[in-house]
């Protein structure tokens, strides 16, 4: 009933309401898990919020960012302030069980952070077991909301003891934390984003002060009663403001008032209250309307505009920050200090306590008690213009001590962000229905391997090595890259290899196919996998389903090859294979740790005890693959771990099929039909590309002409003229491609994923062989 009344009164709730209950637009679709989603309720979050993205984007800069807000004021502050910053921001889900559950099904967050005091069972009960990481950043509890969560701790201590991390503000938020009933290991007293969130924007506003001096800053002022105010109260500060300003001007017949009202409702309200007064005024839009408009000093600026005031601290002599004289709570006061100018507040600093012990220890402002004393306290300071830039100058060296916060939470977040330790949330009927089938899968796979086992020691063995370049996972973990690089890698070591593949999706009547190094031959009798190795030319392909016969065709045709590399062939029994090496996707590792359907693996993990060798791929950072690592040793300690990165070579067009160059910033739309399109999208991200849209496809999706149309079309009406692709997809496009596109080309990307320390991995390998 609430939001039924709220939605008819407030036309501003009404747009995107649907994202509060969890249905958020198709433009924050994930295909997989690694998101990393913020929360920030309102303005002053979001603008805590701006120094911590910028911090993550650096420290992580492949996970997509996004940000939720709770407040119609805070959704227009980020699209304001971080727009470009993020990956999408939407309105955060009312805390009910469904509409949580819809968030992070469509996120697929790997790691949520909360900023400040949001403390929602719902979200964080649905946010553990989806499997991320929950923190809560600049984390605090007020002195006038304390005494409600101290009488209410025993409903409170399940739920703070659910994130993993707290970053509180301060030692009293720590000790607060901690009396609710937070573990002391997850507690850490970090500092407070707002002193990073205060830095100075460069330059200063062009606003004419018409030689007046000296300048006095009344910001944020607040009405009697405002919303947000810690009692019902009749202060008005604004008509407290206009009546100092009158008796100062008379002692300063040059003095200039900028006077900020907080709420932009008020505007009209104090602009009626100077012509009351009689005091001499120009509005700011007015002079942003007429640059010439003149004021003769004594006189008063009204800031009427909202994102501006920050600018202008520089331009003052003294400041008083409003919401402090009427019980509101206070206003932020780091900006001005971050400007290095004398700052005057009242009595009411509940909402920035801490800020204010601080300052109040350091001298680094002037505290009045009642109202009537705001005239002799910045009467005082302008009088005394030594004592006024002794204060600004501790307030600014205060502000500085302050600062790195972001940097060094964003640091503690990379150690924590894992991209692969998400899984699926499902109901408990479905959870059932999926345990059963991923048992079925279970046992079928078994069965399947016990009966390849067996033909494959019927079989005589190979008389060269076998090396399998194989998965656990569904999907792509780059095995097809990667064979052809160890082709490549093998052929330079004195070598002769062959590659072994089955073809998938190949339309060919031949059980075997036997092709040499660079043979053009259409894709459909080879599947595009095949394409791929014919292309680099860096071995003989053996095309088949049943990989044994293929090597016997092989040896027939080449007889001087010496070394089989098998194509994703970790769960191809039938063959005996002497080296096993397993890919493991740094994104998606261990697909849920569960078999499909209920998860992405092929088989349990257990089986990774067949492996010889592991090459974690793509992993986001040194803490993620040192994560995985660990895990593996886990199954098989025996096995070495080695890791392998992705290298974008050059870009090749459809219509020529030669080089182009893609300058960072190049707008482009983007598809793919791969088992993890996510390491195509992060690829994009890496060259800087600018994708206005993108669209995935199933793996080894054969595109139809009607698709490639819709596509050009699609991304014609965003502006653009360049399709991007990957290789293996350049394959699977129709023919005749050209008048399709209708005056548009497409460019796919030559990639190689090679070992970052080869030696180590192939001397392990040579004794590994020679051993068997």
């Amino acid at each position: 009933m609430y939001f039924a009344i709220r939605l008819a009164k407030d036309r501003e709730y009404r747009p995107h309401f649907s994202e509060r209950m969890g249905f958020l637009p198709q433009s924050l679709q994930r295909t997989e898990t690694g998101a990393i989603w913020l929360h920030a309720v309102s303005v002053g979050e979001v603008a805590s919020a701006v120094p911590l993205l910028r911090a993550l984007r650096d420290q992580v800069p492949n996970a997509p960012l996004y940000l939720s807000t709770s407040t119609v004021a805070g959704r227009k502050a980020a699209l304001r302030q971080v727009e470009q910053l993020v990956d999408g921001i939407f309105y955060a889900p009312l805390d009910f069980t469904a509409s949580v559950r819809r968030t992070v099904h469509r996120l697929k967050p790997s790691l949520v952070i909360v900023l400040e005091t949001e403390i929602w069972p719902n979200l964080f009960a649905t946010v553990k077991a989806y499997g991320a990481v929950l923190l809560l950043v600049n984390a605090r509890i007020s002195d006038a909301t304390w005494k409600h969560y101290y009488r209410a701790k025993s409903f409170f201590q399940p739920i703070v003891r659910l994130p993993d991390l707290v970053f509180a503000q301060s030692e009293t938020d720590r000790n607060r934390y901690l009396t609710l009933g937070a573990s002391a290991e997850t507690l850490a007293a970090a500092g407070n984003l707002k002193y990073d969130a205060a830095t100075p924007i460069p330059g200063v506003i062009d606003l004419p002060t018409w030689e007046a001096h000296p300048i006095w800053i009344a910001a944020s002022t607040v009405g009697p009663n405002e919303r947000g105010s810690l009692e019902k109260h009749s202060i008005d500060e604004d008509d407290l403001v206009i009546d100092a300003f009158q008796t100062l001007a008379v002692a300063f017949p040059r003095l200039l008032l900028i006077l900020a009202p907080r709420q932009p409702a008020r505007f009209e309200v104090v602009a009626r209250k100077l012509e009351q007064a009689g005091v001499a005024f120009v509005r700011r839009t007015e002079l942003q309307q007429n640059p010439s408009r003149s004021l003769q000093p004594p006189g008063v600026v009204l800031l009427d505009t909202i994102g501006e005031l920050s600018r202008l601290y520089a331009l003052a002599d003294v400041v008083f920050v409003g919401g402090s004289l009427a019980p509101r709570g206070g206003h932020n006061i780091l900006e001005p200090a971050a400007a290095g100018r004398t700052i005057v507040i009242g009595p009411h600093m509940q909402n920035f306590a801490e800020i204010a012990r601080d300052f109040a220890s350091a001298r680094a402002f002037v505290q009045i008690e009642a109202p009537h004393d705001l005239v002799s306290a910045v009467g005082d300071l302008l009088n005394d213009p030594e004592r006024a830039d002794a204060l600004g100058r501790r307030a600014q060296s205060l502000w500085r001590s302050n600062q790195g916060v972001a940097i060094r939470v964003a640091t503690h977040v990379r150690s924590l962000y894992f991209p692969w330790a998400a899984q699926k949330l499902a109901s408990a009927p479905r959870r059932l229905a999926l345990s059963a089938l991923a048992f079925l899968w279970t046992r079928g796979g078994a069965t399947k391997r016990a009966r390849g086992e067996a033909i494959s020691k019927s079989r005589p063995e190979l008389s060269i090595p076998v090396v399998s370049i194989g998965g656990i996972t569904v999907g792509g973990s780059g095995k097809t890259p990667f064979c052809d690089y160890l082709a490549a890698e093998f052929r330079a070591r004195g070598y002769s290899p062959a590659i072994l593949t089955r073809g998938y999706r190949r339309r060919s009547p031949a059980r075997t196919i036997v092709l040499a190094p660079g043979t053009v031959v259409s894709a459909a009798l080879t599947g595009d996998e095949a394409q791929i190795f014919l292309r680099s030319g860096n071995a003989v392909v053996g095309i088949g389903s049943d990989r044994f016969e293929s090597a016997q065709a092989v040896l027939q045709f080449a007889p001087s090859s010496d070394l089989f590399l098998l194509d994703d062939g970790f769960q191809h029994s039938k063959m005996v294979r002497n080296f096993d090496v397993v890919l493991i996707d740094g994104l998606d590792p261990f697909g849920g740790h569960a078999v499909v359907p209920k998860g992405r693996l092929r088989e349990p993990l257990r089986e990774l005890r067949r492996a010889h060798a592991f090459v974690i791929t793509r992993a986001e950072s040194a803490e993620s693959f040192q994560g995985i690592r660990e895990r593996l040793q886990r199954y098989n300690p025996r096995a070495p771990v080695f890791a392998a990165q992705l290298y974008p070579l050059a870009w090749r067009t459809i219509s020529s099929g030669g080089e182009i160059a893609l300058t960072p910033g190049r707008r482009v739309a983007a598809f793919c039909g791969l088992g993890n399109p996510q390491n195509f999208w992060n690829t994009l991200r890496a060259l800087e590309l600018k994708v206005v849209v993108r669209w995935a496809f199933r793996d080894h999706h054969q595109y139809k002409p009607t698709e490639i149309q819709r596509l050009a079309h699609q991304a014609r009406g965003q502006g653009v003229d360049l399709l991007v692709t990957t290789e293996k997809d350049s394959i699977n496009l129709p023919g005749n491609i050209g008048a399709m596109l209708q005056g548009m080309d497409i460019a796919w990307l030559r990639i190689q994923l090679a070992l970052t320390d080869p030696d180590a991995f192939f001397s392990y390998f040579d004794s590994a062989i020679k051993r068997r």
